[in-house]
């Protein structure tokens, strides 16, 4: 037992530094932001909208934004021709966030030969905290719906029916897709595009309206939409190019379901955006995904605030919307087009891979600059530049083990650079030429390269295109003319020697493992397949070190394809060794229940400079790994957090220590245990019992390593006992300025505090009568704050006054001329006439226990869990204060636990608890029970913490009270 705890300090010793290493490299794999700012070419302007049935929302507002225009304007009184596209902002989100968006949208109108053009809206919500507070996100749906209709009015006159597109960011993502829960409107939704929206999941559950938010939107689009789930067999990464399982859908069924004619197309910052991580970007409902990183012109990653701003992102979005535009036919008005498979290739085209015309034939002729290569590595480079077309065949007969072919053009832009061809010798030159070929460009993949040389690539099969097309005898690259420096590289190679197997490091491995020692020089294309990778947190290090290089400069872009992940393809370029940030492979979700990584490992593809020479080696990242750790798992915290505060609640109600011994004065008894971490594994085996028996609620499923429950929960073991300390220390150094403070908040004079504590330290039940009025004339959290200032200055000063008796008596000991210990092995002649009364007595008295006010660590405890169940009100208290200047009723979600908190406390005061009684070891059981529901059913509803936190002051209070009762009435039979 002793080694166990040895080792257990070490675990929550550990656990606290490995948070705090995470904590400090947060950072590490955020990228620097590289997205232009979008500026504006006029002044912005906001024209307000009417929106009728608008009045019961005084706070929001609905707006047209133009530019330049010196007139008002008002759409409800001119005309409107463009197709209408409503930007609804999300959390802390402003109306002005669509200025972007819209003033990018204008300038392409200027420039569109066909006359296409687009009228944004936007939506004012106050600004409110909708991420937070549950209770906005139902108002703000019905005044999304009343503007929806609003504008329909607006195009109502058109001969056909208009549709509208939503463009959502952050949890204006989920208010888009939650119109679509009533059909009336959905039928009028042409595409809706959310920007880091947390789409099936809150980043953090705090309240019970969120989730059931999220569970109706969801429930209904379960009956209405298809939803797309991985499965067993999902991967993403058999090609260079990924295919949305909603493409494949599309293409082998028609779409059935109500709402499966409206495009949902949804978006993701990446490693940027640390307020919503990646994995929550994505919904099963959805047609197509894609993380910025990808996105073609864009290949950047973008932070929460940023992706409403940046240039190369808005270009995009607004591409896509002008490509699924059309002007009618009798040139009246533009409108958006309602095929959604025409639609969705638009979007595909934009987003994950421009199109390309597949199997077009192209008439060449024997005219022009014609070579043919039979070498295996190719780097052919034309720095001046090209003054007419250059061809170059290179020939499909090779030896059987070359069955891959790695080709990449620079800066051939958007031309067709790649073909197939059957080649033949001209009569007169004997030179090998092409008439014809077939453009192979559907196999070419664009590659991000920041601001250097565009670099396109296509990995072929040579094996396939021979079987496929038997009359091919080479591959034709055409380079056109140009003014730039251009070329084009190849390697034909073996595919075993370049494809790599391993499996994911352990997080006890320590060491550089090697990969590839030296590759060789023109090597252009490396695969590292990773197997056992399934955890968020998980993550390792790719070191690729140049070893020589022909120039200076060079370039290698890593692509990462998760393959359960459609759509979290990611890409990062490498231009030297000491980069930041470096190369790390993780993924954003966990992997699938019975997936088989081994089979469908995580990809990383390197397209490499071939003009270098690299030795590639990978580690396990302890720094990214605690980063996403944290990331990935901070909400945790606050139900380890209690769990932790039951177990020491547990313990303390059974321990009374002597009045007026120095272990009566620590504030910590209890804390120093870690009993809590045998709940930790128990819970385990409890869910997995849960689940089977089907006798109780289903856990939460959360089925991460235990290693990560074990962590969170020493950090809330070192949280605690940091927290218990430094209420100690606010006690008894800060109360007095606490109590200022108090002052200053509740605006009292001190005679009245005065008094109005001294009641409440003598008459506690008025304590409860007062927060819980409060609580119930303003919110639950103000009632909480009134309760926790009052019992903090309660605790504090019957901690000062019974510190100032326990040194008074201490210091008179002394004046008597006999140290502490001496005075209490040799007593006084009072002390000998009080031993000598008790020997005429028939018992011995048992020494004071320490009861009421004067049991510290007991009150301590509960005076933290007061401050947990005050802090997860926090969100309800900030949205009745933002309420009150509109005189607008809101729910408060915890009200009714906050109360029966409250009521306990109060009792608990009356009652001088904790009392020296029997029953302990039945609320110690139930306090277990607690604990363990904390860890089953709270980890990511944090919400129902408040639930728990009023049951245990309710057991508490129920408990001691049957206790006084019974002995009250066996009293007078004694």
């Amino acid at each position: 037992m002793f080694m166990f705890r040895n080792c257990a300090v070490l675990l929550v010793i550990g656990s606290i530094c490995c948070l705090l290493y995470g904590l400090f490299n947060l950072h590490v794999e955020v990228e620097p932001n590289a997205c232009r700012m979008t500026y504006m070419f006029g002044e912005p302007m906001f024209a307000k909208v009417g929106v009728k049935g608008g009045d019961e929302y005084p706070n929001y507002g609905l707006y047209y934004y133009y530019e330049g225009l010196r007139q008002p304007l008002d759409p409800l009184k001119r005309r409107m021709t463009g197709a209408p596209v409503i930007f609804v902002p999300g959390n802390a989100g402003s109306y002005k966030q669509v200025r972007s968006l819209a003033s990018v949208a204008l300038r392409k109108a200027m420039s569109d030969d066909a006359g296409l053009h687009l009228d944004y809206y936007t939506i004012d919500y106050d600004e409110e905290l909708s991420a937070l507070y549950g209770g906005y996100l139902p108002r703000q749906r019905s005044y999304l719906k009343l503007c929806i209709r609003t504008i329909l009015s607006i195009y109502e006159g058109r001969a056909e029916q208009p549709s509208i597109v939503l463009i959502g960011h952050s949890m204006g993502g989920k208010l888009a897709q939650s119109v679509l829960v009533d059909p009336s409107i959905g039928q009028h939704i042409n595409t809706i595009v959310s920007i880091s929206t947390p789409l099936d999941q809150p980043v953090l559950n705090l309240d019970a309206q969120l989730e059931g938010f999220y569970g109706q939107t969801d429930a209904v689009l379960a009956k209405l939409r298809t939803a797309t789930v991985p499965t067993v067999t999902t991967n993403v990464c058999d090609s260079l190019h990924q295919r949305p399982p909603s493409v494949q859908r599309m293409a082998s069924q028609d779409s059935s379901a109500r709402l499966d004619n409206v495009l949902l197309i949804s978006t993701g910052g990446g490693n940027r955006d640390l307020l919503v991580r990646p994995g929550l970007t994505s919904s099963r409902f959805n047609d197509l995904h894609a993380m910025t990183s990808a996105i073609p012109r864009v290949s950047l990653s973008c932070d929460h605030l940023s992706a409403v701003w940046c240039l190369q992102f808005m270009q995009a979005i607004n591409r896509f919307l002008f490509s699924i535009a059309y002007v009618r036919e009798d040139r009246s008005s533009i409108a958006f087009g309602t095929n959604k498979q025409r639609n969705l290739q638009s979007a595909l085209a934009t987003f994950v891979k421009p199109r390309r015309r597949q199997q077009s034939t192209v008439r060449f002729g024997a005219a022009g600059n014609w070579h043919e290569e039979r070498r295996l590595v190719i780097n052919k480079y034309f720095s001046n530049g090209l003054k007419g077309i250059f061809f170059d065949l290179i020939g499909l007969q090779r030896q059987e083990r070359y069955r891959k072919m790695a080709i990449e053009a620079l800066n051939v832009d958007d031309e067709d650079w790649l073909f197939g061809c059957s080649a033949q010798e001209h009569n007169q030159t004997g030179q090998l030429y092409c008439e014809r070929a077939t453009s192979l460009m559907h196999l070419v993949q664009r590659l991000p390269n920041e601001d250097r040389d565009p670099r396109s690539i296509a990995i072929l099969d040579l094996h396939n295109l021979r079987k496929t097309y038997v009359q091919w005898s080479h591959v034709l690259v055409r380079l056109p003319p140009s003014a730039k420096r251009i070329g084009y590289n190849l390697d034909i190679y073996d595919p075993r020697e370049r494809v790599t197997d391993i499996k994911m490091p352990r997080w006890y491995t320590m060491a550089k493992l090697p990969l590839i020692n030296e590759t060789l020089q023109g090597t252009l294309h490396q695969r590292l397949r990773v197997a056992e990778m399934v955890d968020p947190y998980q993550s390792i290090r790719v070191i690729v070190e140049p070893l020589q290089c022909i120039s200076a400069e060079y370039r290698v872009t890593a692509r990462i394809c998760v393959p359960w992940a459609a759509g979290f393809e990611r890409f990062q370029t490498l231009k030297s060794f000491d980069q930041k940030p470096q190369l790390y492979v993780n993924v954003p979700t966990l992997v699938p229940r019975h997936y088989n990584t081994t089979l469908n490992p995580v990809t990383l593809d390197l397209y490499l400079d071939p003009t270098c020479r690299y030795r590639i080696s990978y580690e396990y990242s302890y720094s990214s790994a605690l980063s996403r750790l944290i990331l990935e798992f901070y909400g945790w915290l606050p139900a380890h957090l209690v769990c932790v505060l039951l177990i020491v609640l547990r313990k303390q109600v059974e321990t009374f220590h002597e009045v007026g011994t120095f272990r009566s004065l620590r504030p910590y008894v209890g804390y120093l245990q870690y009993t809590s971490l045998y709940v930790v594994t128990a819970c385990r085996l409890l869910k997995k019992l849960i689940i089977t028996s089907r006798l109780l609620p289903e856990p939460e499923s959360l089925d991460y390593s235990i290693n990560v429950s074990i962590v969170i929960h020493c950090a809330a073991i070192a949280l605690s006992l940091l927290a218990t300390l430094g209420t100690w220390l606010a006690l008894t150094l800060y109360g007095n300025a606490f109590y200022r403070l108090a002052l200053r908040i509740t605006r009292l004079s001190q005679p009245t505090s005065n008094v109005m504590l001294s009641i409440m330290t003598h008459l506690p039940i008025t304590f409860g009568i007062l927060t819980i009025a409060t609580a119930m004339g303003t919110c639950s959290g103000v009632g909480l704050l009134l309760a926790f200032v009052f019992y903090f200055l309660m605790l504090s000063n019957a901690y000062k006054d019974y510190l100032e008796d326990f040194l008074w008596q201490k210091a008179a000991n002394l004046v008597r001329g006999k140290p502490a210990a001496v005075a209490a092995e040799e007593p006084n002649a009072e002390e000998e006439a009080l031993e000598t009364k008790q020997e005429q007595q028939p018992e011995e008295e048992e020494p004071e226990p320490c009861v009421g006010l004067q049991n510290f660590s007991f009150h301590v405890t509960l005076l933290l869990m007061l401050l947990v169940q005050l802090l997860l009100n926090a969100p309800s208290s900030l949205a009745w204060v933002r309420s009150r200047r509109h005189g607008i009723d809101l729910p408060d979600p915890s009200l009714y636990p906050s109360i029966v908190v409250m009521a306990s406390l109060s009792l608990l005061l009356q009652l001088r608890a904790p009392q020296k009684c029997q029953g302990y070891w039945m609320l110690s059981l139930v306090f277990y029970l607690l604990a363990g529901v904390v860890l089953l059913y709270c980890q990511a509803a944090i919400y129902r913490l408040t639930y728990v936190i009023a049951g245990a002051f309710a057991l508490l209070s129920v408990h001691q009270s049957l206790w006084i009762l019974w002995r009250r009435l066996s009293s007078p039979q004694i």
